[in-house]
């Protein structure tokens, strides 16, 4: 089983940034929990609760269908974050994850709003881009949900 690593960098290149990064097998189980809000099988989704999410900096992630599509942003404290998409955002995302999924070599997309404002936060996901090196050396504690 492929683990999707999560963790939130302030200024990572240039933006306050929330990284997602697997393998394609990850990155295609994140899509089919996006999918879910995409065709209405759910509303919400604390992604941070799900088996396949290592979360780094203790990070709680709700994401939401919502009428507006304003993106990831600050929800209260600083490491709970609300992600709102409409059922049309979330099936974008749906769509560029499968296209990563997909390539041969690493890449990342940007799962970003349509009505993301200045205090919108940047979503990006990538596909074996940073690896194992990179985390421990950029994150440290963290904490897996996997108890």
């Amino acid at each position: 089983m492929s683990l999707l690593r999560v963790g939130f960098f302030e200024s990572f290149k240039g933006d306050d940034t929330l990284l997602l990064e697997s393998d394609s097998e990850g990155i295609a189980r994140l899509a089919d929990q996006l999918r879910s809000l995409a065709t209405g099988e759910r509303n919400r989704l604390a992604l941070h609760e799900l088996a396949l999410f290592e979360v780094r900096h203790s990070l709680e992630i709700v994401a939401v269908v919502s009428a507006r599509d304003r993106g990831l942003r600050r929800s209260g404290t600083e490491n709970v974050f609300l992600w709102e998409r409409t059922r049309e955002g979330w099936e974008i995302s749906v769509e560029l994850l499968e296209a990563i999924r997909d390539g041969e070599s690493p890449c990342h997309q940007y799962l970003d709003a349509e009505d993301e404002d200045k205090n919108g936060i940047v979503v990006q996901v990538s596909q074996n881009e940073y690896g194992d090196a990179w985390w421990q050396k950029h994150v440290r504690p963290y904490e897996s949900t996997d108890n």
